[in-house]
């Protein structure tokens, strides 16, 4: 064989290994990815279902869970009245000069941070027959909570309650604050709303009919509808939960800690 024709030979044995490891070495890449792929898959695969678990592990704890009671000893000194019209309900001595408006969702956490700062004091003076307060309960995050609606159906028993036993709603209101539902998460369920409301001491054919009526759900809806579109209920252009408004203002309660004074008569 000539040496020419051994060249060649050559050429066409490099040719046909250098294939051979190419194919090789895309067929050890092609396997690297698909391990990846998979490996990513069951990564993913994974978090869906511990998201999933740990979600139904919650709404679990959630329903089996009891709201617990708060009982506001001053409460008995003054009236509360529900105003089945508006949907609101007003608490304080019919003489105090000063109105507070107090718009609330029973989701919001910044509402139960207001309440929590603040309802001590404003206690004393509704005690003192200095202030009345008038609570809007709003559904501004019904879509908050998993199943949605919760804002709402909470907003319908508080005013159950108040039309029920007028006098034991602060309890019933504060309750509900003081063990809030997280955002995007389960809320409490109506049967466990009606079990706190029955400890409190409130039943009935009053409280039962605008519960499983659902009598105030349109009412909370338009009234929250009317608040978003008046113009001196807005902070930074929008409104939103809790607004305070005292005497016909809006209340910058978060700037000043001295607000609820600065709006009480000093003599």
């Amino acid at each position: 064989m000539s040496n020419t024709q051994q060249s060649k030979g050559t050429k066409r044995k490099s040719a046909s290994s250098g294939r051979a490891v190419a194919a090789a070495r895309a067929d050890r890449d092609n396997k690297r990815k698909n391990i990846v792929a998979a490996i990513v898959i069951v990564v993913i695969a994974a978090a869906v279902f511990g998201g999933v678990f740990l979600q139904k592990q919650k709404a679990t704890t959630a329903a089996q869970s009891v709201i617990p009671t708060v009982t506001v000893a001053g409460a008995a000194q003054y009236p509360v009245v529900l105003d089945p019209a508006t949907a609101t309900v007003l608490a304080g001595k019919p003489t105090a000069p000063t109105t507070i408006d107090a718009y609330e969702d029973f989701l919001c956490p910044i509402c139960g941070e207001f309440e929590s700062a603040n309802f001590p004091a404003m206690e004393k003076q509704l005690e003192a027959g200095t202030i009345k307060v008038r609570y809007h309960m709003l559904n501004l995050l019904d879509d908050r909570s998993t199943p949605s609606g919760y804002s709402t159906m909470a907003a319908n028993t508080a005013l159950a309650v108040a039309a029920a036993a007028p006098d034991k709603f602060i309890d019933f209101h504060d309750s509900l604050f003081s063990k809030q539902p997280e955002e995007n998460g389960p809320g409490w369920t109506q049967a466990q709303l009606s079990n706190l409301a029955g400890r409190l001491g409130v039943s009935g054919p009053a409280f039962d009919s605008v519960v499983n009526g659902n009598t105030y759900g349109a009412k909370i809806q338009s009234n929250l509808t009317a608040a978003e579109a008046d113009p001196a209920l807005q902070q930074q252009g929008a409104f939103g939960t809790p607004t305070v408004v005292a005497n016909g203002k809006v209340v910058n309660w978060q700037q000043d800690p001295n607000w609820l004074s600065s709006v009480v008569p000093t003599h």
